[in-house]
C-alpha cells in the first residue's frame, strides 16, 4: 500500500504503518497480524479481536492446543459467532493446521456429527435460560 507521507501526514502514516502490522489474533503464543489473515482471504479483524478475548478466556496455549483439545462448544460465548468462527478457520489454514478443510475437520474431529455453529450457541443459550428459570421462584 502506497503511504504518501505529503498527502496523508507523517502521523496518519506511522498510525496506519503500525495498525497493519500489529497482532490482531492472539491465541496463547500464536500471533497473527493482519497481513497474515489477509494471506488467506480473511479480512474482518473485528472478528479477529473477538476470538482473541474468546481464547483468553479459554485458557489456550496455542492454535494447535485449541485445534486438539477445545470443541467448537466450548467457544459458544458472548460476541463469538459464525464469522468469528470463520477466523479461526483462517487461522487454522494460516497455521497449516487441520488439512486442506482445516474448520471441517476441527468440527469433525470434536463433534462427528456435524451440526451448525448457530445451532451450538442456540443450545448453549437454551441450558442457559433452563439453569436460570430452575432458580427462580414463583410468586
Amino acid at each position: 500500500m502506497d503511504l504518501a507521507v505529503k498527502v496523508l501526514g507523517s502521523t496518519a502514516v506511522n498510525r496506519l504503518a503500525a495498525a497493519y502490522s500489529e497482532h490482531v489474533l492472539i491465541v496463547g503464543r500464536d500471533k497473527l497480524t493482519r497481513q497474515d489473515l489477509a494471506a488467506v482471504g480473511c479480512y474482518n479483524f473485528t472478528a479477529a479481536r473477538n476470538l482473541t478475548a474468546a481464547a483468553k478466556a479459554l485458557d489456550v496455549k496455542n492454535l494447535q492446543h485449541l485445534f486438539d483439545t477445545v470443541p467448537p462448544q466450548d467457544l459458544a460465548m458472548p460476541h463469538v459467532g459464525v464469522i468469528t468462527l470463520a477466523v479461526l478457520g483462517a487461522a487454522f489454514e494460516a497455521k497449516r493446521i487441520g488439512g486442506d478443510s482445516p474448520l471441517t475437520t476441527y468440527v469433525r474431529q470434536h463433534a462427528p456429527k456435524l451440526v451448525t455453529f448457530s445451532a451450538f450457541k442456540h443450545q448453549a443459550q437454551a441450558e442457559l435460560d433452563r439453569s436460570k428459570s430452575k432458580g427462580r421462584k414463583r410468586r
